[in-house]
């Protein structure tokens, strides 16, 4: 990897020196940012990586900075850049050019068939390999994601006509959770209490689950479709309520699939309706929705809260105060200098938070005794608080350790409404299924094999 880094920008070099020193310094800056990730949070920047990046915000991304991050652009970054800027770069004779480029060339094709048993070895893990690989990690990932990002978004295949198939009134809330890992959930069995108000909840049921991968753009869209595809079909909202279904939408995250419907609402929306300290949180996304539900002349609703609160690296600003219940709690966005339990504690503390909000959902839907209702709250992926020394989440799926694709699924149902199959394990694409299947929605598109419900 030295020498054909080397390699290339010496070709640069003797083609432009002007372009050459400009990239280099775009490089050093772009690697020192990389670098820090990887050796903070165990990232590997591959295309799913860069998704990540162009799908994020400036409130998460900002949460990153820290004085560690500055130190690396500046030992990494701008002091190589300055140097580069100054030094100057000889051009050299054509036949020397081409003397030391087949040499090199030969240097290298020796060193790979030299490496000749490692072959196979590297080509299965090629892809953690480029990820780590600077700066082709990015520029190379980079123009795939936008390949891959283009042909994605093209116009969506709708999905074809369904027909509701009585006027029984009929709600169904999913909360789509953020970087919730089942196993610190205490209805998973959990040594710590998090989910206080859940377990003494009646018609409260959990499955065991698993995301389709350990990134929230990826794992969203997996929840909002029909079948595991790469295709751009017709997500769950946009499919109800393009067959007059109400569906009603609030978020306080991103990264979801183009979303179609009237009733969109993200949290600067939601703010001016929304009174007390929950406002700051994901308890905005609570302000006035019964009042929505009851104002709607439709007699199936789908409601869909995509959620925030357990989003790395600051989890101990994802909750108010008062659901603090475990400390001490790791304040740092530098996750590997806290403690393990000082950084558990801090997630947990997020988890209780969530079970509060799940809880104050179901008591809305108590209130509304003319529907019968469901809740399904599902993660978009899990979360590793340093086991095996990895932070956060969006390794590949073929690498990640069991903490970012164990996710919840739980489920609660109103006195009156349907009874659910017993069943251990399910996936994200559950999801899809039994809300159609809850609201009473016939479409050719139905699987039966992968609904919840009798």
């Amino acid at each position: 990897m030295l020498v054909l880094n080397a390699f290339v920008f010496y070709l640069i070099c003797f083609l432009s020196r002007v372009i050459a020193k400009l990239l280099m310094v775009i490089f050093f800056i772009i690697n020192s940012i990389s670098v820090y990730f990887i050796l903070i949070y165990g990232v590997i920047i591959d295309e799913g990586m860069i998704g990540n990046v162009f799908n994020t915000n400036y409130q998460e991304s900002s949460s990153f900075f820290s004085l560690s991050m500055v130190i690396f652009l500046i030992i990494l970054g701008i002091i190589p850049s300055i140097y580069l800027m100054k030094v100057k770069i000889e051009k050299v004779p054509l036949k020397k050019f081409l003397t030391t480029s087949f040499v090199t060339l030969l240097f290298i094709l020796a060193l790979a068939f030299a490496n000749a048993s490692n072959w196979l070895w590297i080509d299965k893990n090629s892809k953690t390999l480029g990820g780590l690989a600077m700066p082709w990690s990015y520029a190379v990932n980079t123009s795939l994601y936008h390949i891959h990002n283009y042909q994605k978004n093209k116009k969506e295949i709708l999905l074809p006509d369904l027909t509701i198939a009585d006027k029984n009134k009929s709600i169904m809330v999913l909360v789509i959770g953020e970087s919730a890992r089942s196993q610190n959930f205490s209805l998973y069995g959990y040594e710590k209490n998090t989910n206080p108000l859940l377990s003494k909840i009646n018609n409260v049921y959990h499955y065991n689950a698993t995301s389709s991968a350990t990134y929230t753009t990826a794992g969203v869209k997996s929840i909002l479709d029909h079948k595991s595809t790469d295709d751009l079909y017709e997500i769950l909202p946009n499919y109800l309520y393009r067959n007059n279904v109400e569906v009603i939408w609030r978020t306080t995250n991103w990264g979801e699939p183009p979303v179609h419907v009237k009733n969109f609402s993200n949290r600067e929306a939601l703010m001016p309706n929304c009174i007390g300290e929950g406002c700051e949180y994901d308890g905005v996304l609570l302000a006035g929705l019964k009042e929505q539900i009851l104002a709607s002349q439709k007699d199936k609703i789908f409601i869909v809260l995509h959620t925030s609160t357990s989003h790395g690296p600051s989890y101990s600003k994802k909750y108010p105060t008062q659901f603090e219940t475990f400390k001490p709690v790791c304040n740092s966005v530098e996750l590997g200098y806290c403690s393990q339990a000082e950084l558990v504690n801090a997630y947990d503390n997020t988890v209780v938070y969530t079970d509060y909000l799940l809880s104050k959902v179901i008591e809305d839907l108590k209130q509304l005794k003319q529907y019968n209702s469901a809740m399904i709250f599902v993660s978009d992926h899990g979360e590793s608080l340093g086991e095996k020394n990895l932070y956060m989440h969006g390794l590949p799926m073929s690498i990640a350790p069991k903490e970012q694709y164990e996710i919840p699924f739980i489920v609660w149902l109103s006195d009156s409404s349907k009874q659910l199959k017993p069943i251990t394990q399910v996936s994200q694409y559950h999801v899809f299924h039994s809300v159609l299947n809850f609201l009473n929605l016939k479409s050719p598109v139905y699987n039966e094999e992968v609904n919840i419900f009798k």
